[in-house]
């Protein structure tokens, strides 16, 4: 597992602020891979330092880095979890979805992650925004790649409306409606344009992963 580094400005609405980080890279993955059996996020690799928040079994997490600990069962973990805070958690209270992940324990129990609603790129021009009175989130991770992504919104008439390019090892996250659809046009070093994904979000706040 490769662990790179992701600078990004994320956007939520009217409120934006920068943060840092990292992606582990996990071919073609559209969702997050790594997730927590819940505990302590803390200050530092150990439990000498203060908790500076908490997670939930099945909550899941990016890792950024792994701080070998000299006789310990499990690593200790430097991760990104919630509205892009970091901390620290222990290796051994952290699990894979779907895969064993090295120096975590097991597989998950549970898995708290929310993935968007997708629709084949061919249903573009047949989808439109509705309306709706339930808000929720999408966030967008542009992850290990050489490509970058336009992310469209279809208006209530279906038009497109450009947002944002979401570079190379970027993020964003935007405020939306469950009944919005979003398109995502992947752009090639090259310059070629094609469909990625066509998208509506859940009621629970949502990652997507481009690749």
């Amino acid at each position: 597992m490769v662990i790179k580094t992701l600078k990004c400005s994320i956007n939520v609405g009217i409120t934006s602020f920068l943060c840092l980080l990292f992606v582990a890279s996990f071919a073609q993955a559209e969702e997050l891979q790594v997730g927590s059996w819940g505990g302590n996020v803390r200050s530092g690799p150990s439990t000498n330092y203060i908790s500076v928040g908490g997670l939930q079994n099945g909550d899941p997490i990016v890792l950024l880095d792994k701080i070998k600990s000299a006789g310990a069962d499990f690593p200790w973990f430097k991760i990104s979890y919630g509205a892009g805070k970091t901390g620290y958690h222990w290796g051994g209270i952290i699990c894979g979805y779907n895969r064993r992940i090295k120096g975590t324990f097991g597989l998950c129990e549970r898995d708290n992650r929310s993935t968007p609603r997708t629709f084949d790129c061919g249903q573009q021009h047949s989808m439109r925004s509705l309306g709706s009175k339930i808000e929720t989130k999408i966030t967008f991770i542009a992850g290990q790649t050489k490509n970058h992504f336009k992310i469209y919104w279809l208006d209530y008439e279906g038009n497109k409306k450009f947002y944002r390019t979401i570079n190379p090892e970027t993020s964003w996250t935007v405020n939306t409606f469950p009944s919005h659809p979003w398109l995502v046009i992947q752009v090639s070093p090259n310059g070629n344009e094609r469909c990625h994904s066509l998208l509506r979000g859940e009621k629970m706040p949502s990652q997507w992963l481009l690749r």
